[in-house]
């Protein structure tokens, strides 16, 4: 929202230092519009069974697509039948949650839903000696092509590209860019978009 300012009639317009940038991503929109398929979903239930449906009718497009799995997904959830069915009562003392982990979904995806199909999974941790590990083995146990890993408390300015053949690559935005409302999402699109190219060469 940093590129707009408020107008004489009550509305809102872009600033005029970003006129040329929200113009040039404007037409990029809509020339683009109808090849990036955004799926909402509210529950655990729903994204699983989205995930397998949509990558079904995609695989036979195979390297044409990419999944870019950016969704923010717990490592653990209350199944819907554990759920109490009304408030639970505060009265009746402490409060202990079982949880149950959430099903891995990644070696489906990748094995037998979307085989030939570029998949971007995602890896956020708090402990920056964990990351490149973490990273490094979901690639080596699920066999997808890049993962995006970041820190809790940097992942708004830095990334990390980690594929199974390479050194990580960094992604960073300037301080400098990230006061004029730059964000990192830009530059992980557009490097996996290019490296989408060259996967379906």
């Amino acid at each position: 929202m940093s590129y707009l300012e408020p107008d004489s009639n009550g509305g809102a317009r872009v600033r005029p230092e970003f006129a040329s940038q929200v113009r040039s991503d404007l037409d990029r929109y809509l020339k683009h519009k109808d090849q990036l398929l955004q799926i909402t979903f509210t529950t655990l239930s729903d994204y699983l069974f989205l995930l397998r449906e949509v990558s079904m009718i995609l695989a036979p497009t195979g390297p044409r697509s990419m999944f870019y799995l950016a969704a923010a997904v717990s490592d653990f959830f209350i199944p819907s039948h554990h759920m109490a069915e009304h408030k639970i009562q505060s009265g009746t003392g402490d409060l202990t949650l079982r949880m149950n982990q959430v099903p891995k979904f990644l070696r489906p995806l990748v094995k037998n839903w979307a085989p030939l199909c570029f998949i971007v999974s995602f890896k956020l941790e708090t402990d920056s000696q964990l990351l490149a590990p973490k990273a490094k083995y979901a690639l080596e146990k699920y066999g997808h092509q890049i993962v995006v890993a970041n820190l809790l408390h940097t992942r708004k300015w830095q990334v990390w590209l980690v594929t199974r053949d390479e050194e990580p690559c960094l992604l960073q935005v300037p301080q400098e860019d990230l006061k004029h409302g730059r964000d990192i999402e830009q530059d992980i699109v557009a490097e996996l978009a290019r490296r989408h190219k060259l996967f379906m060469l």
